[in-house]
């Protein structure tokens, strides 16, 4: 061994002994003052500290600690040597091994007993924290998932110092900690970090990652036109193909993929709202039972309206997606579907041909004109329309799986220039598209009132309206591995 070798290993010794030193100062300060911490029961019988004291030997204690690595010429990395071992220290399974399961479950807010309990069954303790509330402030109402209010926050934790983190918190129910189990299984700790319970509500409250730019159909909307970059197009496919593959390795359906439920933090796509996510051999049999259906249109695949629900089902709807990121088409509300489905099945026509309401009823039922049909884009590589054509075909087994669409598109996306702007064919496209979206609403609201947003809803298997005649592409009716030629 010589020299090198030896200097190497007594860093690294002297580095891990800096961060055992760590962890023991963390453990000390969190008992010496629990309630900063809301674990007051873990170790009772402490004064509680204004504070004005915290923070002032919570200072100390980080200066002496990065003075120490100062002393031993070891580089302190402020994320790895600070934050992370107070993550780490506060998990729930680090609690748990110092005092016990029970004791932390009753130690845990009554409202969040039941969460706490199914993440020690599910093995998620490691990567989840109890947060307590008093360190989030300025909350804003942004939205809802699923049936959940999501809230934006400040967090400021008790061991950062005049340090602020936008984080999300979202309601938990009973379907939220689903959510918790696959999004910790398939994607922690990148998204969702622990609990905490709302003092004021009483409700359990998820606490995740803030998506600091938006979903991927607030991108689709914006303007100019931007993205249009067949790079970064096709890298933005790969990032949501890798998460379908990361969730179906895990044996699991996801049964709601659509832009909104797709965020973009960081520069980087994370399929979200695991509410109703099932494992995949089960999917169809939970629909048999319940003889219902959630999700958005036209995202939900054919299939599903025949109570049949599998991993190829989620494909479809990244299909539609993909299609979407050239076509940036945002589809209206699914009552304008149900409209349709209804007059369909319930109608019966007068013969009055002088009706102008009726002409128009009539003009937005004919697939080749409908605002929700689905066509080839022109000016797009032959390649790409391959693509988002295989993942729409009709019949479940002709469809890729997420695995292949990663190794089809993978090369490509490797080959192609920095940037390769798509030609003008396809912003024409684009815009006519628009234009005739935005011509409908208006005529839309006259007849039938406030057009309401598209989103996911709870649909009766047998009331589900079927999109399949709004798809006008040239199916190949082959698997995957027969058509798929990227030349």
């Amino acid at each position: 061994m010589d020299e090198q070798e030896l200097d190497s290993i007594y860093k690294q010794t002297l580095s891990d002994e800096l961060v055992y030193m760590t962890k023991s100062a963390i453990q000390e300060y969190i008992s010496t003052y629990p309630h900063a911490f809301a674990l007051d029961v873990l170790y009772p019988h402490q004064p509680r500290e204004e504070l004005s004291v915290l923070m002032a030997k919570m200072t100390q204690l980080y200066q002496d600690i990065t003075q120490h690595y100062m002393n031993n010429q070891v580089y302190f990395d402020h994320t790895w040597h600070w934050t992370l071992l107070w993550r780490q220290q506060l998990s729930i399974k680090h609690l748990a091994e110092q005092h016990g399961k029970d004791k932390v479950i009753m130690a845990i807010h009554p409202r969040a007993r039941t969460a706490v309990r199914h993440m020690f069954e599910q093995d998620l303790d490691g990567y989840m924290q109890w947060f307590p509330w008093n360190w989030f402030s300025n909350m804003i109402f942004i939205g809802a998932g699923g049936f959940s209010a999501v809230y934006s926050c400040d967090m400021n934790p008790t061991f950062e110092i005049l340090q602020t983190t936008k984080m999300a918190l979202k309601i938990v129910d009973d379907k939220v900690l689903n959510e918790i189990s696959v999004e910790s299984k398939v994607f922690a700790p990148l998204l969702f970090h622990g609990l905490t319970v709302c003092e004021s509500t009483g409700d359990l409250m998820m606490v995740m990652k803030l998506s600091n730019d938006g979903n991927l159909e607030d991108h689709m909307q914006l303007l100019p036109l931007g993205d249009l970059d067949l790079k970064t197009i096709t890298g933005t496919i790969l990032r949501l193909a890798a998460n379908l593959a990361d969730l179906h390795n895990a044996g699991l359906c996801h049964h709601n993929v659509h832009p909104r439920n797709i965020i973009c933090t960081d520069s980087d796509y994370f399929l979200v709202d695991y509410r109703y996510s099932t494992v995949a051999q089960e999917s169809s049999s939970v629909m048999a039972l319940t003889k219902a259906v959630y999700g958005r249109l036209p995202y939900v695949a054919p299939e599903v309206r025949r109570g049949q629900y599998s991993q190829k089902s989620d494909i479809y709807s990244l299909g539609i997606i993909i299609w979407q990121l050239v076509s940036k088409v945002i589809f209206p509300s699914p009552d304008v579907l149900l409209e349709g489905h209804n007059y369909k099945n319930n109608h019966d026509d007068d013969g009055d041909d002088d009706d102008d309401r009726k002409k128009e009823q009539r003009r937005w039922r004919r697939p080749e004109s409908h605002v929700y049909r689905i066509d080839p884009v022109p000016g797009v590589p032959s390649w790409y329309t391959n693509l988002y054509v295989a993942c729409l075909e009709p019949l479940p087994q002709h469809r890729p799986t997420a695995q292949e669409i990663c190794q089809a598109l993978h090369p490509i996306h490797e080959q192609l220039d920095y940037s390769v702007p798509l030609p003008r064919s396809v912003t024409e496209y684009i815009v006519a598209r628009r234009a005739e979206v935005a011509d409908f609403l208006r005529t839309y609201a006259k007849l039938k009132g406030l057009v309401s947003v598209s989103a996911s809803r709870l649909f009766a298997q047998n009331s589900l309206p079927s999109t399949l005649s709004f798809i006008l592409l040239p199916y190949n009716k082959l698997p995957f591995s027969a058509i798929w030629n990227p030349l």
